[in-house]
């Protein structure tokens, strides 16, 4: 039998992260829409450079598909379903995947939760990053969409690590039979 702790581990954190950063979030929402806590300033004007505020998303990322969060909801679902079904194909019995794969589904269960429990379904985020180098407010975004895109991340250099070495390997064994 294969052993999934690595997974679990890293899916409950950011899955219990999620859930207890918005928690406290939400029980604050007025005074942290109206007011966010400013975390790192330093920046001239009104921005700052890192800020806890309120905002809820019905879409995804850069609020796209908001019309349709019902779709976004079962494809989070679906996505959730997909992983567990093909476990074997993402060699999840490796830790490197379970690392990845558990901060994905972490963050996936994170949003799905708002979505199913929070009326309307939409995402609470929170964290607001303004990058003054080039005058850009990043969309707000809470732990899930962290777990999300560093497992996303994670993964995409994994595989370009990984067909690097494949190809290597194959160099070598092709002058070796030379």
């Amino acid at each position: 039998m294969v052993n999934y702790r690595n997974f679990w581990v890293i899916f409950l954190v950011f899955f219990g992260l999620d859930l207890a950063s918005k928690s406290w979030v939400v029980s604050r929402a007025m005074d942290l829409k109206y007011d966010p806590i400013v975390l790192i300033d330093g920046i001239k004007g009104n921005e700052c450079f890192l800020e806890i505020t309120y905002v809820t998303n019905t879409g995804a990322a850069w609020s796209m598909l908001s019309d349709y969060p019902e779709f976004l909801t079962i494809l989070a679902a679906f996505a959730l379903v997909s992983i567990f079904m093909f476990r074997r194909g993402l060699e999840l019995e490796k830790f490197p995947q379970q690392i990845i794969f558990g901060m994905i589904c972490g963050g996936i269960a994170g949003n799905l939760t708002d979505r199913i429990f929070r009326t309307p379904a939409a995402v609470v985020d929170f964290i607001d990053v303004y990058f003054p180098f080039v005058g850009y407010d990043y969309p707000v975004f809470n732990v899930a969409d962290s777990g999300i895109f560093l497992g996303a991340t994670s993964y995409f250099i994994w595989s370009l690590l990984e067909v690097r070495k494949e190809k290597l390997s194959e160099k070598i064994l092709g002058s070796e039979q030379s």
